[in-house]
This record gives C-alpha cells, structure tokens and sequence, in this order.
C-alpha cells in the first residue's frame, strides 16, 4: 500500500482508480474520486470499482450504471466495460492478418469510423467511455486508421513518452509489456517522411521485443495466447516494407489462436477478437483461392511454352515465381485476370531488358525497336529466332490485351499501350549506349539512367486496365513516368538495384564524396528508407485522381521487388511462398 501514491489516485484519472475495491475504504477520500467518474457513471469502466465507490457514497450515476451491467449480463458481471474501442480494433487486425477482410469491407469502414470518432488528442483508450488512454490501444488504432487512408498524425505519440524519451503504455507504469511494443513496432513501420518519432519508436521497440524473443521472454501481460512469441519473431524478420500480405496470412493462421483468453481481474474470453468461425472461414478462404491461383499458373504456362520461352538461350525466367508473387500481394478473386496480366507482362518486360543488356548486335537492337514503332512483325524476319519470338510475344500479348482492355475500359487503349511501350524500349536502347560508352557524368545521372531502364509503367499499367476500376483519360496521363507515385516507385527499385548490383554507381558517389564502401552503402541505405517512406504516403493518403486499387499494385510492386532482392537460400519464408500453391 505504500507503493501507491494516494494523492495521483484522487487527482488525475488513472488505472489505479481500475482497481479502486482493493483499497481500504477508509484511506480514500471518496467524494474526490467521484470527481473523475467516467461520463457513464462508472469508475474507469470497472463493475467491482464502481461497485465500491457506491457502497461508500450511494451515487446515484454509479447504481445507474451497475444496474446497466446487471441488465445487460445477467447472472455475471464483466471486469470491465465497456471494452468497445479496444476490441474493434483487434477484431479489425485480427481479420486483416487472417486474410479475410475483403468480405468485410463495408463493416471494417463503419468500424473505422467509429474508432476516428474516438480518437482523443492523447489518443485511444479501451472504451469510448474511459478516461485513460493506452498505447497498445492508440497504436492499433491509427495504424489502422492510417491503413485504411484515414488523416492521423503520429504526434500524439509524444503523450506516451517519459523524460528520458522511452515509451510507456500507460503512464507510471514500472513493466513494459510485449503487445504495447508490438503495436508500436508495427505502426512505426507506416512512417511518412518527417516523423522522426516513429522512427526513434521503430529502434525502440525493436530492440525492446528483440531481447525478449532472444531470452523466450516474449509472454504479454494482457493475454495468455497460443503462440505470441512466433507471431513476434515472424514480424521482425519480416518488416512490413517487404512483406507480402498473402505469405503474412498463412503464417498467421498457423500461429492464430482461436481458444486465447485474455487477464483481467479474471480469466475471460472475446469471442469478437479469437473465435474458431473465423480460423474456419481463413482455411476456407485460403483453399478457394489455392484453386483460382492454380487455374491462373496453368493458363500463364501454356502461354510461356507456346512462345518458346522456355528456351534457356531466351530467359532463365520463372513466370510461376513472378505469378507468385502476385498472388501473395493482390489475392483477391476479382483481380484474376489482372494477376494474368501482371504475370505475363512482367515476364515480357525482363526478357526485353535482359536482351537489350546482353544482346551483342547493337544494330539488331536498333531494327528490333524500329519493328516495335511501326508495330510490324515482318520487320523482325531477318533476326535471330530468340528476338523474333520475344517480339512476337510482346505482340500478340499486347494486341490481345488492348482487346480485354476496351471491354472494361470502354475506349480503344492500344495507342495508349503502344506508346508506352515504344518508349520504353527507346529506353532500354538508350540505356545500353550509355553503358556501353561508360558516358555516366555523375552518380545522379547514373541514378536517372537506371530509373529510365525500370519500366514501371509499362510493367503496371496494362494490369491497371483490367482491374475493374475505369481510368479516364486524365488518370491514364498520371499513370506515365510522371506520375508522383510512379516516379517514387522508380526511385525506390533504382535505389535497391544500386546497392545489390550497379557497382559502377557505388565507385562513383564514393569518388565524389571520398566516402568508403561502408559509408556509400549507407547513405543510400537511407536513402532507400526515405523514398519508401515517401512512396508509403503517395499510397496511403487519399487520391482524387488514382484509385486506390491501383495504388495498391503500384505499392505491392515495391514490396514483392523488395521481397526478392532480399531473397537467401536459407530463408524459410521463400519456402512458404510456394504454399500459396497448396490448401491448408
């Protein structure tokens, strides 16, 4: 009891006041207290508080609410409520990680409109009547609410910070818990540029559930769960940044425990957050689009082998990985043939690459991008077998596109496409002068060279047509390579390339700064974070003129080029990728 200071339990509201029964009566001064009732007549939410705060002055707010909780329970009385603000929130997460939230749309929108209505200068508490805020329950919150386009600011953060700069979930309190360091773990991996608090709380916390996971430390204080300490291990070997949903999902529904229960004053259930029906409908999920998946893989293959790409001289490509990918970060049934489209036109986009990079005629090159610009397959006649069928993969690929394209876009889209994409193999042209002559003047014009050879446009939009949503004309002109998102994308790849295999680039910046290879690196380490950082808040923030759905490829290209650059041998989640293949 002495541990308790008595004059912050009669003051300010606090989880003290949580557990207010166990004090003697006699050492609270109770018309104090009933100055910091909750609006609903309780004392913070709690039945057994409230109860003993009317046994002790006979409010008449406190009996009202009681009586509720008598009426709305019957035989039993919760420990606390209500719980409304912190069990959206998980319940919301919970469907996301499972991989089903594209049955909810509708609910998750009014969901989050609620917990936006909620939202305090201090942040969120666990019901929309308490008085105390937490940051387990405000992280969850606006990451969601970021997720999901709505305007939040990671200030308030700074409510949760003690004086030495370290983060506190709830104010005075002497443990840190696993679940609170989690939320904010993963919300600080949604940084827009400039919020240097989420990238103070990203290293803060990260070391926090490092040492836990290292020590078999990682049990929460709030939940006795069925496999937490997998669930925090799985999240920081894979960051957000370069994870795919689809993969997120699978591991999730291994370690998701439908039987958890939560600590309280006792021992309780939320069948909202933890509930069999929902592992049920992530398995049945999982297995409906195994098939569709599967259907897709067959289909791009019999399109691979009738083109004779599977010559080796032609590509070491393998279309069943790109279409993985694909699959792991756009999963949907409704985008199929926009998956389809990816596949094939990604795969059709590195052999053009490759065979601009390696090819060794010049000359031949030239007559190849001269048969793209007038769109005439009798010009490639005259050269090898490898660059007639690669041209007219792209030209029957293209032509057959156009046709699916006008049908959901209502308007003819082939001048559209083929100016893409004789700019683009203008490009690769141009690229490969350069780099042959070695006339790079700087590492900034060997950073505009190489974003100039990424093709993201060309490699995104022709899925972009198909995915139901009609671009109007205006929209298909911000969808080139000046689009903002488009040109962050850009930047992004250019920059990851330059660290893992344009050695030339990191040789020339260390000449110009007199840097070392260490330095080099991680400047453009940072480099990296920033753009993606940039690219995060392009994709995220509401957009009058993109769609959202094609934001989000735009986005998960990023991801699934960042996913396999960061690809080892001995990784086992490049495994798991091919389960996506396989019904659990």
């Amino acid at each position: 009891m002495t541990r308790i200071p008595m004059e912050v339990l009669h003051s300010v509201p606090t989880t003290l006041l949580y557990s207010l029964e166990a004090i003697e009566a006699d050492l609270v001064q109770w018309d104090r207290i009933l100055k910091l009732q909750c609006r609903n007549g309780s004392i913070s939410d709690s039945p057994s508080a409230t109860a003993a705060a009317y046994l002790n002055t006979n409010d008449e707010k406190c009996l009202e609410y009681l009586t509720y909780i008598v009426k709305r329970f019957q035989d039993c009385a919760p420990f606390l409520y209500p719980v409304d603000t912190y069990e959206r929130c998980w319940m919301i997460d919970t469907i996301q990680r499972l991989g089903i939230d594209h049955h909810f749309h509708k609910e998750i929108h009014n969901t989050l409109d609620f917990l936006y209505r909620m939202l305090r200068k201090d942040g969120l508490a666990w019901g929309s009547d308490a008085s105390v805020t937490d940051l387990d329950d405000t992280c969850m919150g606006l990451r969601l609410l970021r997720l999901h386009g709505y305007p939040i600011s990671s200030d308030m953060l700074e409510y949760f910070r003690d004086d030495e700069g370290n983060f506190l979930c709830l104010k005075g309190e002497t443990h840190k818990g696993i679940s609170d360091f989690f939320s904010l773990y993963r919300f600080s991996q949604i940084a827009f540029p400039g919020e240097n608090i989420l990238k103070h709380a990203k290293k803060l916390a990260e070391q926090h559930l490092m040492k836990n996971i290292k020590g078999h430390q990682a049990f929460d204080k709030w939940a006795i769960k069925k496999a937490l300490h997998q669930e925090v291990e799985w999240a920081l070997r894979n960051q957000w940044m370069k994870c795919l949903p689809r993969l997120e999902a699978q591991e999730y529904i291994r370690n998701y425990g439908e039987n958890d229960v939560w600590i309280g004053n006792t021992i309780y259930r939320m069948y909202n957050i933890n509930n069999p029906k929902y592992l049920e409908l992530a398995k049945l999920e999982h297995n409906k689009l195994h098939s569709m998946h599967t259907e897709e893989a067959n289909s791009i293959l019999l399109w691979w082998n009738s083109y004779g790409f599977d010559d080796p001289l032609i590509t070491q490509l393998n279309p069943k990985e790109i279409h993985l990918s694909i699959c792991a970060a756009l999963c949907e049934p409704k985008f199929s043939t926009a998956r389809i489209t990816y596949t094939k036109w990604n795969c059709i986009e590195s052999m053009l690459k490759y065979m601009f990079e390696s090819h060794h005629s010049i000359e031949e090159l030239k007559l190849f991008s001269h048969a793209i610009n007038e769109w005439k397959p009798s010009l490639v006649q005259v050269l090898p077998t490898q660059l007639k069928r690669v041209f007219m993969g792209t030209y029957d690929t293209m032509n057959g596109l156009a046709i699916e394209g006008k049908d959901v876009q209502g308007i003819d889209v082939f001048p559209y496409l083929h100016d893409l994409r004789k700019k683009q193999v203008q490009q690769y042209l141009m690229f490969r002068e350069v780099k042959d002559k070695k006339q790079f003047k700087n590492f900034e014009d060997y950073v505009h060279q190489v974003k100039r050879g990424i093709a993201v446009a060309i490699r995104l939009v022709p899925a972009m047509f198909l995915m139901g949503d009609v671009a109007p004309d205006k929209v298909l002109k911000l969808l080139d390579q000046k689009s903002t998102i488009l040109d962050y994308l850009d930047t992004y790849i250019a920059l990851m390339n330059l660290v893992t295999e344009e050695r030339v680039a990191i040789s020339l910046y260390m000449k110009e700064q007199n840097y070392s290879v260490q330095e080099a690196k991680a400047f453009l380490e940072e480099k990296i974070d920033e753009t993606f950082a940039n690219l995060t808040q392009e994709y995220l923030k509401p957009n009058n003129h993109i769609s959202h759905f094609h934001r989000r490829l735009i986005f998960e290209h990023g991801r699934i080029f960042r996913f396999f650059l960061n690809r080892s041998s001995n990784d086992p989640i490049f495994d798991g990728i091919e389960k996506i293949y396989k019904q659990v």
